[in-house]
């Protein structure tokens, strides 16, 4: 891999990773939001029952965003070590696969 592909890759995983850590923050502000509203007494059972769904699928939502978080700084770090865009037996991957996927690793 060249360096200048190298480096179109850092700036793809750089630009994924400010965009997931501001996603992270918002969906995290918004938990908290409606943890602290989920202390108002309101007997609306309907209301409950949307409000936990929303809070589960946000969680989930969160929980996949850290996932990729970490991928995305392991595929930096690898950058960096200089073993990004190969495989653990030293082969290189086909820069079509890592286009598809900057996360790929074998």
């Amino acid at each position: 891999m060249s360096p200048q592909q190298l480096k179109e890759f850092e700036e793809i995983l750089l630009k994924r990773k400010k965009a997931i850590e501001e996603e992270i923050e918002s969906i995290s502000k918004e938990l908290k939001e409606m943890i602290d509203f989920s202390a108002v007494e309101i007997e609306d059972v309907v209301y409950w029952a949307q409000l936990k769904t929303l809070s589960e699928s946000d969680q989930a939502l969160l929980k996949k965003l850290q996932e990729e978080l970490v991928a995305i700084n392991r595929a930096l770090q690898r950058i960096k070590e200089g073993t990004y865009g190969k495989c653990k037996d030293g082969t290189e991957i086909p820069i079509e696969k890592l286009k598809a996927d900057p996360l790929y690793e074998c």
